[in-house]
């Protein structure tokens, strides 16, 4: 070998090292620090978060007062709901998704509306929206604002349901409505 090509060669080494040693470099740096501190006590609190729609709890609530079954169409149904911070520290829940859940017979479309507070007889609803209204088939996702729920706090919901029609077919369709809801911890 030439005395050219054993430095070219000697360039080569150097630079491929430098290129390594770079990159070594650059992947293990965000791992090399760490930090600690001691104190002289300290106390850590945990709580538990739990929402309760109706007699149910969990994220999730069959509404058995709106249960579609030999009803007509344009029939309509309103019940109130009470949801409760059953947890032990304050939350905040909305409304995800909402609509019915056919049990039997033909698919059947319904308009759900509600409001917070207010009376729950016939008539319009009262009290502030409670979730955008949706007319479906299947639950789908619902446009609710955050509410906030004190500890041992709740309020209550007056739900409406609506048939507003029934696909084509023999029989008539029975249904349940769902709501899913979700809830964030919120500082006491």
């Amino acid at each position: 070998m030439t005395r050219s090509g054993i430095a070219r060669l000697v360039v080569v080494a150097i630079a491929g090292l430098v290129v390594a040693l770079s990159l070594a470099t650059v992947r293990s740096t965000g791992a090399l620090w760490s930090d600690r501190a001691n104190a002289a006590s300290a106390t850590a609190t945990t709580g538990t978060l739990t929402l309760v729609a109706g007699s149910g709890s969990g994220s999730s609530y069959q509404f058995p007062a709106l249960n579609g079954s030999n009803i007509l169409t344009g029939d309509q149904t309103q019940a109130p709901l009470v949801i409760s911070n059953g947890g032990s520290t304050p939350l905040r829940y909305r409304l995800t998704t909402a609509g019915p859940v056919l049990t039997s017979g033909p698919a059947a479309t319904v308009a759900l509306s509600g409001a917070v507070g207010g009376s729950c007889g016939a008539g319009a609803l009262t009290g502030a929206t409670a979730f955008t209204p949706v007319t479906t088939s299947t639950p789908v996702a619902t446009t609710s604002s955050w509410r906030s729920l004190a500890r041992g706090a709740s309020e209550t919901w007056c739900v409406r349901s609506v048939l507003q029609s029934v696909a084509a077919g023999t029989g008539s369709s029975t249904y349940t409505i769902a709501f899913t809801f979700g809830t964030e911890q919120t500082r006491p």
